[in-house]
């Protein structure tokens, strides 16, 4: 069976070792530059490759997300593979494994699929593997980036809030219509959006309403703190009270900068 993998041109000159393997494995290797993904596989399958330290990197300063919203946009099937001891590497890092697995289980409900990897024969073993089991009807087009629309822009904003995350933000939209609506109704989001409980409530009311560098140490929300309230269940919906909600939309303007 022909296989070629077409690879990022920056990817191809410090991924040495890998490319080395995809070739030992009897695959072409073609090197592009990718705006998407480092590696593009037939049937529309692209692969973001991190090593393990770099995988905790792009969580802590906020790429790993916005490099997966890229993929799923991008491709019919998309792959993030963590390369090396991801846990070892944590030892190296001040960064808690609550937040890797936190990372993890937003990747996998935005639909991206985790393949970890013990090194750079088994990351190109994998590709060599994926492009077996899809049948290799070969690689038609490379996809580019787009232009930012409103919605990817609305959708980007409410998912940076504390465990709200690229799904619960398209949740939050359908109901409620605009961001500025869904933050003016605080208060009504545990009644009428889906897995959202009242700790993941106060963890986003406290970052809308802590006046900037007012916060003591204890009182820093951090992502454990989310992961760990999110997961406690959707609690109780009966007993909400309206007065739970931000007040009114002149506190959120006010927030915004409006009038």
């Amino acid at each position: 069976m022909e296989c070629t993998i077409i690879v990022d041109s920056r990817e191809y000159e410090t991924a040495e070792e890998v490319i080395k393997w995809i070739k030992r494995f009897g695959c072409s290797v073609v090197p592009r530059k990718l705006d998407i993904g480092d590696y593009v596989l037939p049937n529309n399958a692209g692969i973001e490759r991190k090593r393990a330290m770099d995988f905790i990197s792009s969580i802590v300063d906020g790429r790993l997300f916005e490099q997966g919203r890229e993929l799923i946009n991008a491709f019919s099937r998309a792959y993030v593979i963590v390369e090396g001891d991801l846990w070892r590497a944590l030892g190296r890092r001040e960064v808690h494994r609550h937040s890797i697995l936190g990372a993890l289980s937003t990747l996998i409900d935005m639909g991206i699929r985790v393949i970890y990897t013990p090194d750079e024969e088994g990351t190109a073993y994998i590709m060599k593997s994926l492009i077996e089991k899809s049948g290799n009807k070969g690689i038609k087009a490379i996809p580019v980036k787009r232009g930012e629309t409103i919605k990817d822009a609305q959708i980007q904003f409410l998912s940076s809030l504390p465990g709200i995350g690229p799904k619960r933000a398209e949740a939050l939209l359908r109901v409620f219509g605009t961001p500025l609506e869904a933050l003016n109704n605080l208060g009504q989001w545990t009644r009428r959006v889906d897995n959202i409980n009242e700790n993941l409530v106060g963890l986003v009311r406290k970052v809308l309403t802590t006046r900037y560098g007012e916060e003591s140490n204890n009182s820093i929300i951090t992502i454990d703190e989310a992961v760990k309230e999110i997961n406690e269940g959707t609690g109780n919906k009966d007993n909400k009270k309206d007065g739970d909600s931000i007040n009114n939309k002149r506190n959120i303007m006010d927030f915004l900068g409006g009038k």
